[in-house]
């Protein structure tokens, strides 16, 4: 039983190891910022590019920058099914309280009022991923993440604007913006703290 729980905590701290180059903050606000920007303009299509590349891309930053300085470790994936099973129910969940929310306090069948409670309903789709890797890895930064989507899509939401989309615009650019600075303070904070080793020639 010590065993199964010292390895639990071993792979805490090594997820927790892994994540602590923020490199998973900007690039959540660099999909978010985009995909915000696609409901003003289609130019921003391209958050299809993030989303369908974000890993490569992270991969690719964590190669040059991040293992160089802390090491790799590989973990297993015989738990993603249940994930996967996680991550669904979650978000059928959202989908049954956003359901109900809107037949208490309008029309379920007034597009308009889906459109003006969508931060809410992104707020709080955006509390599965967070509290995913907060259990993985134990950082509260990610509990704060998941608090302030909530509140900046409840406000959002119930902020009145000439456009119904506006709101949803302004909630995933501004959080998106939150993490994808967050992010880079947590980048630089990072190569500050593990600096590469420097070979002495003789």
């Amino acid at each position: 039983m010590t065993q199964n729980i010292n390895l639990k905590e071993i792979e805490k701290k090594a997820y927790r190891d892994s994540q602590q180059d923020g490199l998973m903050e900007v690039m959540m606000g660099l999909i978010l910022m985009t995909f915000g920007g696609f409901f003003y303009s289609p130019v921003f299509a391209f958050y299809i590019l993030l989303i369908v590349f974000a890993g490569r891309i992270v991969e690719f930053i964590r190669r040059r920058y991040t293992n160089p300085r802390i090491g790799f470790v590989k973990f297993h994936k015989d738990d993603s099914k249940d994930a996967l099973t996680g991550v669904f129910l979650f978000e059928v969940t959202v989908i049954v309280i956003m359901f109900t929310l809107i037949s208490l306090f309008g029309n379920v069948k007034d597009y308009s009022q889906w459109v003006d409670w969508a931060p809410l309903f992104f707020g709080m789709i955006l509390v599965g991923p967070f509290a995913h890797a907060q259990s993985r890895s134990g950082n509260v930064r990610y509990t704060g993440y998941a608090i302030l989507s909530v509140i900046l899509g409840l406000f959002f939401s119930l902020a009145e604007f000439a456009s119904g989309s506006t709101g949803l615009i302004l909630y995933l650019v501004l959080m998106g913006g939150f993490l994808f600075i967050s992010g880079l303070f947590i980048f630089a904070m990072f190569l500050r703290r593990y600096p590469l080793a420097t070979t002495g020639g003789a």
